[in-house]
């Protein structure tokens, strides 16, 4: 039995730190950007990422990146 990837799908996610909590802890979020091509070079996504977190007020803590597709027997 062979496995086939479909459908494939990337998409990357910013972490934004909006302030403090009163104990001291990073208030965080999240924006996902969807739908880049499964081609596209990892530097392309991070570089797409960043400049779509400058567009935010906050400072950015981290940017991942996340694949996804459906399995099927081909």
């Amino acid at each position: 039995m062979t496995i086939v990837k479909m459908d494939e799908r990337r998409s990357a996610s910013c972490r934004f730190v909006t302030g403090l909590t009163p104990e001291g802890n990073e208030q965080l979020m999240t924006r996902t950007i969807a739908n880049f091509k499964v081609e596209a070079a990892l530097d392309d996504v991070y570089e797409v990422a960043g400049m779509v977190a400058t567009l935010y007020p906050y400072s950015i803590k981290n940017i991942n990146m996340a694949e996804r597709c459906e399995l099927i027997e081909g």
